[in-house]
């Protein structure tokens, strides 16, 4: 029960490093054509808002003039305060119009704005689509970098993580770390422009008031500095949070048949709900922190505006002026909201980049040699040689082991569970390597080879049986990847899979569920069975390659077996003796050492381990 008493974990400290960003800025660099253009287009749009603010304003002059100045509107010149010749000169005579049709002129200059946000709004959407663009391929080298480091951990790695945090880091982080990288930039390039072209705007029609407004504009940030620690503490908790929720429910999912054999859903649905609730409530904080800068935004805001009022008052400044210039402080409002929240969500990105990183800079504890060389053919012995082994420091597995297994004979490994059988197996595909002594193929120690090769020239057959949710065709190519249907067919016929491949509805094209649950234990074994078959490697590994077997299959599988062990190394672990009896050699193992080796007659005369063995399944068996 130590799920309901475990012990508050300490707040970490996240501290947004220079370095993160700078590396996750790094992935967007390749892609400098494109990001050129989102930075053009961004660049233009941005300056659209500053020019966007003069044509409002002699809009406003044109269509609703102040009392007295109703003859003013002989122009429209919507960049006559704009400081650029060409664009200074830009003037549009009224032209003479019978009264009942001036309304032609007037709509004409109104359809300016809708026009210019127009061509704003294509500028924006062009630069959000080469944005986007980058932030997909960004997306996908981070999960390629991130999976790929994964996949390429050993054995022991995933023997210690958590897949839940793993699957976490590599669907859900990457997507926060690429949204920050081009969010950062698209914000810097767009936002900065936009206000500095709203502010030279706002200095050309009134500098008086934009300075003022200026000493109050500062003040709207302020609310989000101090908020600023508390966001960073919330986002950050919620990162950490949301993995141990995906832990959670990838171990529900995972062990499904231990729950419901233990009847444990309630228990399980407590776990999720409570994990579920610290989720919530992180984001609940984060999000009250990130909210409650607007209101007080907003509320800084209107002091200004209202001090602006006065201003006006006493300039008798006209409302054309006056609309404008607040309008343009509003429309500057959303680029500084969204850059000072940057920051914000930045912290937030911090533990997730942190994370990501973490798994693409890892380094796998057994890796290739930088000289190591392709495997062509194993021909030669497997041996090992005074091989100490331990999975953790102070319980050693395998002490001093010595064996050689010669090509083309038949090698059996038996003993008592923790004996050391599978550790041997695992040591020999180099899932581990040996704290010392050596193990060699075709006399070279296996370090020398890269892995790949290796493990290329062994087909494996594990009692721990997987498949993919995918066909059984599928399934039984995973052994040999680029072979035809017929192949796939004979090999399977050769492990007796046909027999119930046949009788499915779809045949090789049956869909099997999670893991292969919906088929039974025995024909998820001859599934596994034909993909070694499919292999053809010339060293077979089988661990307890018939325990889900009947009786009946267990002869046609082994028949088959033999068939393709002929001229191929095949090492055997198996607790039913009677699948290992015709070995060439058994080899008996206990405590990590090897007790007696020899064909089973001799064994039965002069080992007492393996006659123990054999007598106690000889009396269950009866």
């Amino acid at each position: 029960m130590g799920i309901f008493n475990r012990k508050k974990r300490k707040e970490p400290e996240i501290e947004l490093m220079d370095g993160v960003l700078q590396r996750l800025v790094s992935y967007v660099t390749p892609y400098r054509s494109r990001l050129g253009m989102a930075i053009a287009f961004g660049m233009l749009a941005g300056l659209l808002n500053g020019l966007f603010m003069f044509v409002l304003k002699d809009v406003f002059s044109v269509v609703l003039p102040s009392a007295g100045e109703e003859d003013a509107a002989t122009h429209f010149t919507p960049f006559a305060d704009l400081p650029i010749g060409f664009l200074q000169s830009i003037s549009i005579p009224k032209p003479v119009l019978e009264p009942e049709k001036e309304w032609i002129f007037i709509l004409a200059v109104c359809m300016t704005m809708p026009a210019m946000l127009l061509l704003r709004g294509l500028f924006n959407y062009l630069h959000q689509y080469f944005m986007l663009w980058i932030n997909n391929k960004v997306l996908f080298r981070l999960r390629d970098e991130c999976f790929t480091s994964i996949i390429r951990q050993p054995i022991a790695f995933f023997n210690e993580a958590k897949q839940g945090e793993l699957m976490h880091a590599t669907a859900t982080q990457t997507r926060a770390c690429a949204d920050a990288g081009t969010q950062m930039i698209s914000a810097w390039i767009k936002h900065p422009i936009a206000i500095i072209s709203i502010l030279f705007a706002c200095f050309a029609m009134d500098w008086l008031y934009t300075l003022g407004a200026f000493t109050i504009f500062p003040l709207c940030i302020l609310p989000v500095a101090l908020i600023a620690k508390k966001v960073k503490r919330a986002g950050g908790r919620e990162e950490i949070e949301s993995e141990a929720l995906m832990v959670t429910m990838q171990e529900s999912f995972d062990g499904i048949r231990l729950v419901k054999a233990h009847a444990r859903e309630s228990y399980q649905r407590t776990r999720f709900n409570r994990g579920s609730r610290q989720l919530l409530d992180w984001l609940m904080r984060w999000r009250k922190a990130m909210e409650i800068s607007t209101p007080l935004v907003e509320a800084v805001a209107a002091i200004g505006i209202s001090l602006g009022l006065v201003y006006a008052w006493k300039t008798e400044m006209t409302a054309a002026e006056f609309g404008t210039l607040n309008l343009a402080m509003i429309a500057m409002y959303p680029h500084a909201k969204a850059l000072s929240r940057m920051h914000l969500q930045m912290q937030r990105c911090a533990v997730a980049a942190t994370r990501v990183f973490t798994h693409i800079d890892r380094k796998p504890s057994i890796c290739d040699l930088p000289d190591a060389r392709e495997l062509e053919v194993a021909n030669g012995p497997f041996e090992l040689r005074n091989v100490k082994f331990a999975y953790e420091p102070e319980t050693p597995v395998l002490h001093d082991l010595s064996l050689t297994f010669e090509p083309g004979k038949k090698y059996a490994l038996v003993g008592q569970s923790g004996s050391g059988k599978s550790t041997i197996l695992s040591l020999m595909m180099r899932f581990y390597d040996p704290e010392s002594g050596q193990i060699l193929l075709n006399g070279r120690d296996i370090r020398e080879y890269t892995q790949a090769s290796l493990r290329d020239q062994i087909g494996f057959v594990s009692q721990e049986i997987f498949h993919f949710h995918d066909t059984i065709r599928a399934n039984i190519r995973y052994g040999q990847l680029f072979a035809s249907d017929e192949e796939v067919e004979e090999a399977a016929k050769l492990a007796h899979a046909d027999e119930f491949i046949d009788k499915l509805p779809d045949g090789y094209s049956t869909m099997l569920g999670d893991k292969g649950r919906t088929i039974s234990g025995g024909q998820q074994q001859r599934l596994s069975i034909a993909r070694a078959i499919l292999r053809d490697a010339p060293i077979l590994f089988l661990d307890e390659a018939m325990s889900a077997l009947d009786t009946e299959s267990e002869k046609k599988v082994q028949d088959a077996i033999e068939k393709l062990a002929a001229g191929k190394t095949v090492i055997a672990i198996a607790h039913r003796l009677s699948t290992i009896l015709d070995s060439d050699e058994i080899i008996v193992m206990k405590n990590g050492r090897v007790e007696d080796k020899g064909p089973h007659t001799e064994l039965v005369e002069r080992c007492p381990e393996y006659k123990r063995l054999y007598e106690l399944q000889f009396k269950v068996e009866a």
